[in-house]
């Protein structure tokens, strides 16, 4: 009887051992076969590190081991994309230099990979971003540089370096080829590199993991539009999106790729989905400007070029969601705050300031020295905006008591200084 036994089991272990092999020639012969059948694409990586790189990843592994961490858990790192791929330089290029390990070699990196450094990889999103808002955003910077280093800064450019430039991007000074300078370290998204590209991927895809999850999360955004100025992302968080998101979107799906991404996938929009996202029937975009009818940020509000394309473009991404009665109706409301600001409020404050100007009755050289221009000023850059922005994301308190009853405050300063100036030059 046990020997009986012993047979069955070397009889089925041999048995199992043939399935198995059976398996795996299968297997193989299939392989073989779909690589053989033409148009079959089979997409394999095979290149391995050369020594530099293995040296490079040895030396940051000991004196930053986040970032080869990051890189190995990112697509990149899964792809073999390695530090040369991205930071390799010429020798002529400006911002070339070598590092305590590479001295003696012939190998050079930059510090600062730069949108046309990855345009080498993403040729399409790099040009969608060139033609951007967030590409131009280092044109601000020297709009409100008097401000920030005459009025915040008090003579020195604390504010403007710690501030402004890390969101709006500012000139890369170098020495000996690294970034230097009382500007650096800064990651603004309009930064002008020393390849004389503008801009800076890594924004919002942060090193060294370039996590697309990241870049679609509402927070990314917020770290820049925020504040009394630009309150986007609170504005964003108080509206029913937000609260949604709030609520549900631990279980919303991140991933999914760029022009797979869509409702289901979540909810409720973020930045991301309403300004770059393939929802619908729209492409995916890198230029977060290209769905904007109106420029709301400016002093006085202003149709877009082709508004009515890019209008048509943000009711496709509505209509995902929304019935049309219910995106006409948010459109009429968005527009009316619009006008209402520019006509009410704007236009005869800017007539005011530009009379006080001509009759010199406030100085022109120093645009931060009386009441007066302050309240101007923050009428349009603060209040004014919360007003308009309010209205575009349904954050209706940034509408009404953040936006247009600060609004009209400040309009009564400026009235009432502009009555008390003229008056007493009437009386002179």
């Amino acid at each position: 009887m046990r020997k009986i036994a012993e047979s069955l089991i070397a009889t089925g272990t041999l048995l199992a051992l043939v399935f198995v092999l059976i398996l795996v020639a299968n297997a193989l012969a299939a392989k073989s076969s779909s690589e053989g059948r033409t148009g079959v694409k089979v997409v394999s990586i095979e290149r391995g590190l050369s020594a530099v790189e293995k040296d490079c990843i040895d030396c940051h592994q000991e004196e930053s081991p986040l970032i080869v961490l990051d890189w190995r858990d990112s697509l990149h790192g899964r792809a073999n994309v390695t530090c040369l791929d991205c930071h390799q330089a010429e020798r002529s290029d400006a911002d070339a230099f070598q590092c305590s390990g590479l001295k003696g070699g012939r190998t050079r990196i930059a510090a600062i990979v730069t949108p046309k450094d990855c345009s080498r990889c993403h040729p399409v999103e790099a040009a969608q971003f060139n033609a951007s808002d967030h590409a131009g955003a280092v044109d601000s910077v020297s709009k409100l540089e008097d401000m920030a280093v005459r009025w915040e800064g008090k003579g020195t450019t604390a504010a403007l370096a710690a501030g402004c430039i890390q969101c709006h991007g500012y000139d890369i000074e170098l020495k000996d080829g690294k970034p230097a300078g009382a500007t650096y370290p800064q990651e603004g998204i309009g930064r002008i590199n020393p390849d004389g590209s503008k801009g800076n991927c890594a924004a919002c895809h942060t090193r060294h993991k370039f996590n697309i999850a990241e870049a679609r999360r509402a927070e990314t955004c917020g770290s820049c539009h925020m504040g009394p100025d630009h309150p986007q992302y609170e504005i964003w968080l108080a509206s029913k999106h937000g609260k949604r998101y709030l609520a549900e979107g631990d279980s919303w799906n991140w991933e999914s790729s760029p022009d797979a991404w869509e409702p289901g996938d979540y909810s409720a929009p973020t930045c991301a989905v309403c300004h770059m996202s393939g929802i619908g029937a729209l492409e995916t975009t890198h230029n977060i400007s290209e769905r904007l009818a109106w420029e709301a940020e400016r002093p006085l509000s202003v149709r877009t070029d082709h508004w009515q394309e890019k209008q048509e473009q943000m009711h496709t991404v509505c209509l995902n969601c929304h019935g049309p009665n219910w995106v006409d109706g948010w459109q009429a409301q968005y527009d009316q705050v619009i006008e209402t600001y520019n006509e009410k409020y704007y236009q005869p404050a800017k007539a005011m300031m530009d009379e006080l100007y001509e009759k010199k009755l406030i100085t022109g050289d120093d645009k931060w020295d009386e009441d007066i221009e302050m309240d101007f000023y923050e009428l349009w850059h603060h209040e004014g905006r919360r007003a308009r922005m309010g209205a575009a994301m349904m954050g209706q308190d940034y509408v009404q008591w953040h936006g247009f009853y600060e609004v009209a405050t400040k309009y009564r300063h400026i009235v009432e200084e502009y009555e008390r100036l003229t008056t007493a030059a009437t009386n002179r």
